[in-house]
């Protein structure tokens, strides 16, 4: 079967999901014995629609300008102060090179990958077990592959400041993607 992504051209970041938010900000202010300020539900609904049942996960946050305040300073400070960016999370589909995530691999605390395309079900699909090790072992490095990854707030701001500069162009691209994220600018790009 052949691969629909092809080339390092087809590099991508998507975010799928965020959360945590509303919990962060509430343990932000636990320290000081202080009250949040943002506000924030989590509501679940059953729905029923034709043969399947459906559940919708709402979860609604208002984030205070003073808790942003609050947590952007921290964050200057250093991870020990802003432990409460591990809370925040975001899940996103990355659509890179097989060296691409040898490299993210370093990262180990804070990050996961849920799944991947499967090379022995994808481009092995149907061979026999030598011709499966052969394609395996002679897989090119540059090969695109679909991942879904998990990341903390926290881990982006240590991947955004070692990475951002690097030679290769796929981490500029995903130092990029970091940078569109919700309160980027407050959480995670912000200097020291």
């Amino acid at each position: 079967m052949e691969k629909k992504h092809k080339s390092v051209e087809d590099f991508s970041v998507k975010t799928l999901e965020l959360g945590g938010f509303g919990t962060a900000l509430k343990a932000l202010r636990l320290p000081f014995g202080k009250a949040c300020r943002s506000m924030g539900e989590l509501s679940v609904q059953s729905d029923t629609r034709g043969l399947y049942d459906y559940m919708q996960i709402v979860n609604d946050v208002y984030v205070h300008s003073e808790d942003i305040k609050l947590l952007s300073t921290l964050v200057k400070r250093g991870d020990e102060h802003a432990k409460v960016l591990r809370g925040i999370v975001v899940w996103c589909r990355i659509v890179a090179p097989r060296y691409f995530y040898q490299e993210l691999d370093r990262y180990r605390i804070g990050c996961e990958c849920l799944s991947s395309e499967s090379t022995m079900h994808i481009q092995g699909h149907g061979l026999s077990e030598d011709k499966l090790i052969e394609m395996k072992e002679n897989l090119p490095e540059g090969t695109m592959q679909e991942r879904i990854w998990m990341f903390s707030y926290q881990t982006l701001r240590r991947i955004y400041f070692q990475r951002r500069d690097h030679r290769l162009p796929q981490w500029r691209m995903f130092c990029g993607w970091i940078g569109t994220l919700p309160f980027a600018k407050e959480f995670i790009t912000i200097e020291k």
